[in-house]
This record gives structure tokens, sequence and C-alpha cells, in this order.
């Protein structure tokens, strides 16, 4: 993990912040095979927190995970839920956790590239008082 000396405050409120960012942290580790390790770094943005989720595989820290074939097999249990048949995870469908993190004041965004894995990046505001 990698975070800046010093950290201004964030502006959303901490419980609901936790739950969902416990959420999205469960979501994105469900599709990821065994031995797998994610790097998380903290930088600022701007007048944002930027948090950043990259998987990576247990034998070789340079090289990525994909999980998009695990991610695949996740269904959707309604609207609002998927759920993984393999562990009987449930969680809220990528859509519901993005409209989550805008009431927050933030921003979640997942890209899957091929040759560098799933990357999961959360913006979060900050309190401009303290940048």
């Amino acid at each position: 993990m990698r975070l800046p000396p010093t950290l201004p405050k964030v502006t959303s409120d901490p419980a609901l912040l936790s739950q969902v960012l416990t959420g999205v942290v469960e979501w994105f580790t469900q599709g990821l095979p065994a031995q797998s390790h994610i790097q998380m770094g903290v930088v600022l943005a701007g007048s944002q927190l930027k948090l950043q989720f990259k998987a990576r595989s247990e034998g070789n820290g340079d090289s990525p995970t994909c999980p998009d074939s695990s991610r695949a097999q996740l269904r959707s249990l309604g609207q609002l839920l998927t759920v993984a048949p393999d562990t009987g995870g449930v969680s809220l469908n990528l859509d519901v956790t993005k409209t989550l993190f805008e009431a927050l004041g933030a921003k979640l965004t997942v890209r899957q590239r091929p040759q560098q894995g799933e990357t999961l990046t959360v913006f979060l505001p900050l309190d401009t008082r303290e940048i």
C-alpha cells in the first residue's frame, strides 16, 4: 500500500463510505483467482483523493491477473444484486455501486486491460479548506 505522508479529510459520510468501500473491495476480490494480491495506492488528485486497486497474481508481482472470466460467471439476481454461484457471494451490481459512490460525492471506475488486468479506481471528494 502506498500512502502520501499527510491526507486531508474526505467530505463523505464516514459510516456509509466505510460500508460502500468494503462492498466494492469484496466485489473486486470475488472475481480474482486463488493466491492473488491486491495492490492499493492512495494519491492526491486535485480536490479529490484517488484510491486505486490493482490485482496481481501470486507467481509474479508484475504479472497482472485477469479476473474477467470469473467476473463473467457472476449472475444477476434481479436489478440490484449479483451472485457468484460457486461461492454464494451476493453483492450489489456495478451500476448500483457507482450510484452509491455518486451519492457520496465520489466516483468509481473499473478498467479492464488485457495486459494490465483489472484496475478499480475511486475518487473521493476532499475538504478543500485543508488542501
